[in-house]
């Protein structure tokens, strides 16, 4: 009996902390927080450095990660002009991605998503000396560019010694220097709304 007992306790703890169903859900500013760590760093350290090499079109190009694919559909372009006292010059990523069981950096992705980064630096010169600016915008959501929902993406990573897994719609974006604005809404329907 008591050897039952020991054991049921285990479960419970393991059902506790996620480990037992493979994660628990995306309900609170530290898992939207965890979550957009991940697609963070799934952009900026995966995704990116292979879609903003040379301009062009993607159509259903498949990417590979740790596990499973990405196919991803849309442009990368860059442009640039100058003149005797000005400078400009702007890159823009907007693609749709797919993944099937995609796995980087310990997180697991099922489902679309949009991903759109923009920047813009301007130079220009005059007698008085020179004045440079800088924009840029930043989105991972679950719309289209026309605003139609994707619909839910399933995620599974670890953050902070938690394991988490849901199925959730995202908006998060980040313009110039001010603060991410993170907007998750989860299987439940519940809505966390979060900066960071």
């Amino acid at each position: 009996m008591m050897l039952v007992a020991i054991s049921l306790a285990g479960a419970c703890k393991k059902d506790e902390n996620g480990a037992g169903k493979g994660g628990v859900a995306i309900n609170n500013e530290n898992s939207a927080k965890g979550l957009f760590s991940k697609m963070n760093n799934l952009w900026k350290v995966t995704l990116r450095p292979t879609l903003a090499k040379t301009p062009q079109l993607y159509t259903n190009t498949i990417l590979n990660g740790t596990s499973g694919t990405a196919t991803v559909n849309g442009e990368y372009s860059t442009t640039r002009s100058s003149s005797s006292s000005s400078t400009r010059s702007s890159s823009t990523v907007d693609v749709t991605v797919t993944f099937k069981d995609f796995e980087a950096d310990g997180l697991t992705i099922n489902g679309t998503l949009r991903f759109f980064d923009y920047s813009n630096s301007r130079t220009a010169c005059s007698s008085s000396g020179c004045a440079s600016s800088n924009h840029t915008d930043l989105d991972y959501q679950s719309k289209n560019s026309s605003g139609g929902s994707l619909g839910p993406v399933s995620v599974q990573f670890e953050y902070s010694g938690q394991n988490y897994k849901d199925a959730v719609t995202m908006d998060i974006n980040k313009y110039d220097n001010a603060h991410w604005a993170i907007i998750i809404i989860n299987s439940a329907g519940e809505t966390i709304n979060t900066s960071y």
